[in-house]
Parts: structure tokens; sequence; C-alpha cells
């Protein structure tokens, strides 16, 4: 459980962290949408510095993040619109969908990495089986691959109808377009986390048979398990 609470906080806090930021320094102290949304997106970059800090290093979502924050601060400069503020998620998570989907073709699949802490919960058998598993199992990854594809689709449809929703509304309705566009985040969230959830299913009893030593068609074992 821990594993899994840890795999999903970075996440959890991107997506909360700016929005809380805004409505209390809107809200409760009264700045103004600009300085609300500059700042609260600044929560952004500060849990990136301290992951890299605890990490000992400069990942990809470290430099993503400094690449972010410097394309929103020059888009606002040359636009003087406050709503480019609200495209630093449509900007990351669309990276993130483009990402998603070119480790299927560079490396192994995203969600070979960021599902091995559900699968395996920490344990350093499973963890090694998991790994056996992608290159005995077909089915295996056949389902790390499928789920892969629905989270970078997902993510890049939600940077898509994330800027369309911005500019329906003018600039001095930021507030609406803000919590509005929101929405089709947790919407795909829904859709994908449901679908992964099925879909992995499959891929516990797989490693739970490669952990054992269990041969292909071994009860608990799916079929085709090698190959």
């Amino acid at each position: 459980m821990k594993e899994r609470i840890r795999a999903l906080a970075p996440f959890a806090l991107d997506v909360v962290l700016p929005i809380v930021a805004y409505w209390l320094l809107h809200t409760v102290f009264g700045l103004s949408p600009f300085w609300a949304l500059g700042i609260g997106g600044l929560a952004t970059t500060v849990n990136a510095i301290a992951t890299t800090v605890r990490r000992g290093k400069l990942d990809g979502f470290g430099i993503l993040v400094v690449v972010e924050v410097a394309l929103s601060v020059v888009l606002l400069f040359v636009s003087g619109d406050p709503r480019v503020l609200l495209l630093k998620p449509a900007f990351f998570v669309g990276v993130a969908g483009v990402y998603a989907l070119g480790t299927l073709f560079v490396g192994h699949p995203l969600v070979l990495d960021t599902g091995r802490p559900f699968a395996t919960g920490g344990d350093p058998r499973m963890a090694d089986a998991y790994d056996r598993s992608w290159e005995a199992s077909r089915p295996f990854r056949t389902a790390i691959r499928s789920v892969t594809v629905v989270w970078g689709l997902g993510f890049l449809l939600d940077a898509v109808l994330r800027v369309l929703i911005v500019y329906s509304f003018p600039p001095e309705e930021i507030t609406d377009s803000l919590l509005l566009s929101q929405v089709p985040l947790l919407a795909v969230l829904v859709v994908i986390i449901g679908y992964t959830r099925l879909r992995m299913r499959r891929v516990r009893p797989i490693v739970l048979a490669a952990r054992d030593g269990r041969p292909p068609g071994y009860p608990g074992a799916p079929a085709g398990h090698a190959g």
C-alpha cells in the first residue's frame, strides 16, 4: 500500500495543489486571478524540485516542469492573456500523452514502470517475477501496451478539451474556466483507471505464476503464458 501511495502522490499533488492554492489566494486572500494563478502554478514547480532533490537527480519530470514554467512565462508576456496560465496543465498532460505513446516504440511502455508498484506491492520476489513476465508472457505484454495506449490517448484528449474550454471563456471569467477545465481530466481519469483495473487483472495471475515457477497452463495461470 505504501508503494502505491508513493507512486500516486506526485500526480495527485500536481493536480490538486494549484487548484487549492488558487482558491485560497483568490477567494480567501483576495488576490487577482492573475496572481492567484501564477503563484498557485508554482506549487507544481516546488513539488518537482522537492522530488528532484529527494531522488538526487534531475529526471524527465523535473525537466518537463522547468520547460513548462519557462514556456508559460514567455507566452504570458507575449500575449498578455492570463488564460495562458491555465494552459500549463494542458501542456504538461499533452506532453505526458505523447511521451506515453512514444514509449510503445522506444524502450519499455510507460505502464510497465508505473504499474510495477501496484502489481508487486513492493515485494522483491514479485518485482523480479514482474520483469520476467514482460520477457516471457505475450498476454502480459499485450495488457501493458494496451493500458499505455489508453493513458496516452486519454492525456491527449484532456489536453485538447482543456484548451477548448479555457478559450471558450473570456479572460474576466477565468475562475469559471479554471473549474470547468478540470472536468475533462476527472472524466478521463475515471475511464482510464477503470480500464486499467480491468486489464491489469490479467497481469497479477501471470506475475504470481512466474514468482512460483508455475509453467503455462498451471491452474490460475492464463493460457498462452509463454511466448
